[in-house]
Formats: C-alpha cells, structure tokens, sequence
C-alpha cells in the first residue's frame, strides 16, 4: 500500500465542506456558466466528522459515517487498493494511521464538482494536501477524490470513496523504449505425474 493513498479520504471533508458545488443544471441561461449549487448543511457536518475523525485517528467515529450496507467501497490508486465492505475498510484505516501524524491533516480543493439529489449526493475534487509523517516530516502532495453518498435515517453516510494521486508531468514512456527491467513470469510448473515403474 502507498503510503500517501489515505489522503485523499480525508479531501472528502475539504471537498463538500467548500461553501459551494459547481454543477450542471438545464436551468443554466449559458452553458459556460453553471449555477452554483449549496450543500445542505447537514451533508457539509458529516464531512466535516469524517475529516476530523480522520485527523485524530478516530476509527470508530470514521467507520460510523459509512452507509450500513454490506457493499460499502474504498479504493485507491493502486493494484490491490480496493478494499469492500466495513471490515476491510476499517483495516485500511488503521493501516492509513501509521502512515502520518495524529493532527496533521491540512488541505486544499480548489476544484469541485458535485450534486446533492434527494436521497444521493456524488462530489469529485483535485486538492493539494499537506501532513507529516510520523517522525514529523512535513509533506505536501497533490491528490483526486471521488465520492458517492446516501441518506439513511441516520443522516448523510459514505457508500463509495475513491482517491488516487496526482501523477507526474512524465506522461507515459514511448511506445519504442523498451520495458524497464521487468522480470519475466516464473514459468508454469510442470504437471504432476505418476513415477514410472522400475523395470
């Protein structure tokens, strides 16, 4: 697991605690200027739960704003970063916590979209994140969060949340370099067979 994947759970409170969601709408007198949508103020206090929740390290009070469905979701950027349902969500938080310091998680999501329907909400945001690692060392890194919402009759809860890093200006490499050193696939093992008969 990277270390630096947790982050971006915790863009979830910076992205839908912004004052405002841009987002489509057919009412729109131009197609360049979409309206302005609020969050209600009770989707922006979750949020805000779960960035606190995260930034001390709170594991039962994170795990309580997950949707109490079986097929709640975390994933990362990746292989393997795809972690379904509350048990493996709620070990990937605790390995997220040995990865920075209690405290601080700072950000910034200077670009959101999202929309609050009835009883669903989505948002997805690029933010800059600063922490520290455990021995203190501060860290600054850019990250993408997605995110899908539901409303059950305890409030706004978490049923998707995705996050990945930012990748690099390198692009990918040309078509004609060939492969870095990658080893070659071990090969099958050979098929069992009987031992032959002494003769």
């Amino acid at each position: 697991m990277k270390k630096q994947h947790f982050m971006l759970v915790s863009m979830l409170g910076c992205a839908l605690a912004a004052p405002v969601w841009a987002a489509e709408s057919p009412k729109a007198e131009k197609a360049s200027e979409a309206p302005k949508v609020q969050a209600s103020e009770e989707l922006r206090a979750v949020v805000r739960q779960h960035h606190d929740a995260l930034n001390k390290q709170d594991l039962k009070a994170l795990m309580a704003l997950y949707a109490d469905t079986p097929n709640v979701a975390l994933m990362g950027t990746g292989p393997g970063e795809f972690w379904k349902g509350k048990a493996a969500i709620e070990e990937a938080y605790k390995h997220f916590f040995e990865t920075f310091k209690a405290g601080s998680l700072k950000h910034d999501c200077p670009d959101v979209s999202g929309s609050e329907d009835g009883n669903s909400a989505w948002l997805m945001a690029s933010c800059d994140m600063k922490d520290s690692d455990p021995s203190g060392q501060p860290r600054e890194f850019g990250f993408n969060v997605s995110a899908v919402l539901k409303k059950e009759k305890a409030g706004w809860r978490v049923q998707a949340l995705h996050t990945s890093n930012v990748s690099g200006d390198e692009g990918p490499p040309p078509e004609e370099a060939a492969p870095a050193a990658t080893p070659a696939p071990a090969p099958a093992p050979a098929p069992e067979t009987a031992p032959k008969k002494a003769q």
